[in-house]
């Protein structure tokens, strides 16, 4: 991806007919981008080495949009300080090794359960190369970029007229926030709260609309802009939460009584991902039952109880009111925990029609 010495550098992104090859050098936005890409550019090139060639220009072009409409939103707000301009490079630069640390694994696997998954695979668009679904899920989702790609090959279709609520296709450009213990607090305060969080995110509080009640327990982050820039501004908010480790920033707001309440922000779920987290708390109570001496994890973007790293059992959602249970039968095994009595308690939760079942 260097270019060689005495050659203009293009970085433009697939189908944009404007060329910073031929830009001017005057022009302060494309010297602003060119600047920052300069110093991104090897830090990508080195994560990009051990890619297969199948899948290089691919990612390439995907991380290269996505980072010039970043760029460009830093550019329509920083002003002349230098110093502003070097943080932001800084900034720019975590967010892309933060990003890109689990993306080449992911990216594979998700190919790979894209192909093994029932039912014929979708028609390639002309010129194209498979993987668009996940090109798509990149560019869109607000999750992490490891979240995007699974949901990428769980969703290969988008919405139509035929698409069950059931599996429907998520909503990039929105977050949902919810308080605990479901307390209401006043939209006007809630408002406050997000303001200071946007602030840290480098967003303004033109960028997103908060939609609820005036006195509510539940409100909507709607992002500004077409989809891929409500998404983008969607990803780069959810993202500043994160401080890494598992560890989260304080989201709390007043209440009337000026007491700190603690709320929640998430990306959307369909009924089915809402369905799988709630059958996979269940499931890892009734691990937890056989093996009390063991801390067991529960990670509910997968539906999947570990202890350690390693997966134990995951619930599979077969239906709208069906699902079963895949194991790691060497691990369940090395734990001593029984496969039938599991399953048969399980089963009767389900077809019980207990809560979330």
């Amino acid at each position: 991806m260097s270019a060689k010495k005495g050659e203009q550098r293009s970085r433009s992104p697939p189908g944009n007919n404007k060329s910073n090859a031929t830009a001017s050098k005057d022009d302060p936005k494309d010297d602003g981008f060119a600047a920052i890409w300069d110093t991104v550019g090897p830090k990508l090139d080195n994560k990009l080495g051990d890619f297969a060639t199948g899948f290089k220009e691919e990612v390439k072009g995907v991380v290269n949009s996505m980072v010039k409409t970043h760029v460009e939103r830093l550019e329509k707000k920083i002003d002349s300080n230098q110093e502003h301009t070097n943080k932001s490079i800084k900034n720019l630069e975590k967010q892309m090794d933060d990003k890109f640390s689990d993306l080449e694994g992911n990216l594979l696997k998700a190919i790979q359960a894209s192909k093994d998954a029932p039912g014929p695979p979708p028609a390639p668009a002309p010129g194209g190369s498979s993987g668009g679904e996940v090109r798509q899920a990149l560019r869109s989702s607000p999750l992490s970029f490891a979240d995007a790609v699974v949901a990428g090959a769980q969703q290969s279709a988008g919405n139509d007229v035929t698409t069950p609520n059931f599996n429907r296709k998520l909503n990039p450009t929105k977050l949902f926030c919810n308080l605990h213990d479901r307390v209401k607090v006043a939209k006007a305060k809630f408002e406050q709260a997000i303001s200071v969080l946007a602030g840290e995110a480098n967003l303004s509080d033109s960028d997103y609309k908060i939609i609820g009640e005036p006195l509510d327990n539940r409100f909507e982050l709607q992002f500004a802009g077409d989809n891929r820039m409500a998404s983008v501004s969607a990803l780069q908010f959810y993202d500043s939460l994160h401080l890494g480790r598992g560890q989260f920033k304080d989201q709390f707001v007043l209440d009337d009584q000026s007491n700190q309440v603690k709320f929640y922000v998430n990306p959307d779920k369909n009924p089915c991902q809402m369905r799988r987290e709630i059958l996979a708390k269940h499931l890892r109570a009734i691990l937890a039952s056989k093996v009390a001496d063991k801390t067991l994890f529960l990670k509910k973007q997968t539906g999947s109880v570990l202890e350690g790293k390693r997966a134990i059992c995951s619930v599979i959602i077969t239906g709208p009111e069906s699902a079963r249970l895949e194991w790691c039968h060497p691990k369940r095994i090395e734990m001593g925990i029984e496969q039938v009595p599991v399953e048969q308690e399980f089963s009767a939760f389900v077809i019980g029609g207990g809560p979330g079942s």
